[in-house]
């Protein structure tokens, strides 16, 4: 057979026939297929070769350095507790709140100085009243003669 890589499918039979999860019948038949398929042979060998390696870097462990431990904790001592936090929190909503309820007052401050300046006129009348009828024909009449001089 020509080698190629190994299918997805062979892959997931080697994992399995490599940790023992294969049936009797379906471990003797992936066998005959082992002796019969170079490529899966070396799949299979690939496969141990990474496990004995997984396997030794396993067995190596991690050692702190001296007084690791101790500098972690002292550290986390340092840091506030939950009361604190909640502290810390409470205060930073009232700022916040303060800060919005200043900055409304110093709004409608500004509204009132400028009302009291006269920037907002205080004349209006409540009542809504059209011009004198002579002042009207004479605007409609203007109007018409712009749209004749439009239609020409």
């Amino acid at each position: 057979m020509a080698d190629i890589e190994p299918t997805t499918d062979d892959q997931r039979l080697l994992q399995k026939f490599r940790d023992g999860e294969l049936g009797p019948s379906e471990s003797t038949a992936f066998a005959a297929r082992l002796a019969a398929e170079p490529t899966l042979r070396a799949g299979l060998q690939e496969l141990e070769e990474l496990t004995r390696g997984f396997a030794a870097d396993r067995a190596r462990t991690f050692t702190p350095p001296a007084g690791f431990t101790a500098s972690v904790l002292a550290e986390v001592r340092q840091l506030p507790n939950r009361l604190e936090l909640r502290q810390i929190e409470v205060s930073g909503v009232a700022l916040t709140l303060c800060r919005r309820l200043l900055l409304a007052a110093a709004i409608l401050f500004g509204i009132g100085l400028c009302w009291h300046a006269g920037l907002f006129p205080n004349d209006r009348s409540d009542k809504l009243e059209a011009a004198p009828a002579d002042e009207l024909q004479q605007e409609i009449d203007r109007l018409d003669a712009i749209a004749r001089t439009l239609d020409k």
